[in-house]
C-alpha cells in the first residue's frame, strides 16, 4: 500500500519489497545447518541487502512523516472549518431569535394598539349615546314641559268658556 502523494514513493515502497525478497532468497538459499534450524548464509550478501534497506528506509520513514503531516494539517483544517460552521450556525440563530424577538414585540405591539382602538371606540361609542340619551331625555322634559303648558292653556280656554253664561245669552241675542 502506497502512503506518499508522489511518484517517487511508489518506487521506494516496490524497492524495499524487492530487498526484503532478496533478504528472503539469500535466507532461503543459504545451507541449512544439519540437525538444526539455522541457515549458513553469505554474510557479505546479506550485509549489502541490509545497507540497502537501510538506504531505503530513511526515506520512507520521511515519506510516512509527511503523510503524517499532512494528515494533521488537514484534520486542523477541518477543525477550524467546523468551528467556523458551528459559529456562524451560533450567530445565524441568534440573528433568528432577534428576528423573531423584534416579530414577537411587533405582533405585541399591534395588539395592544388593537385593544386601546377597541376601548377607545367602545369608550366614543358610549360617550355618543349617553350624550344621545341625555339630549332626548332634555328633549322629552321640554316637551313634557310644553305639552303641559299646552294642556294647561287648554284647560283655562276650557274654564274661561264655561264660566261666562252672560256673554253666551249676549251671544245668542246677537
Amino acid at each position: 500500500m502506497n502512503l506518499w502523494p508522489e511518484e517517487g514513493g511508489i518506487v521506494l515502497e516496490n524497492q524495499l519489497y524487492n530487498l526484503i525478497e532478496q533478504l528472503e532468497d539469500t535466507i532461503e538459499q543459504g545451507k541449512k545447518m544439519p540437525f538444526t534450524a539455522k541457515v549458513m548464509v553469505d554474510e557479505d550478501q546479506l550485509l549489502e541487502i541490509l545497507e540497502s534497506i537501510k538506504s531505503v528506509i530513511p526515506h520512507e520513514i520521511q515519506q510516512a512523516t509527511m503523510v503524517l503531516t499532512e494528515r494533521d494539517r488537514l484534520i486542523e483544517d477541518a477543525r477550524e472549518e467546523s468551528l467556523r460552521l458551528v459559529n456562524n450556525a451560533k450567530k445565524q440563530a441568534d440573528q433568528m431569535v432577534n428576528e423573531n424577538t423584534v416579530l414577537v414585540r411587533a405582533q405585541e405591539y399591534a395588539d395592544d394598539l388593537i385593544k386601546k382602538a377597541q376601548t377607545y371606540s367602545r369608550d366614543v361609542k358610549m360617550s355618543a349615546l349617553k350624550y344621545s340619551d341625555e339630549l332626548m331625555r332634555n328633549l322629552e322634559i321640554k316637551l313634557e314641559s310644553t305639552f303641559k303648558a299646552l294642556r294647561t292653556s287648554r284647560e283655562e280656554l276650557a274654564l274661561l268658556g264655561q264660566e261666562d253664561p252672560d256673554d253666551e245669552d249676549a251671544e245668542k241675542s246677537a
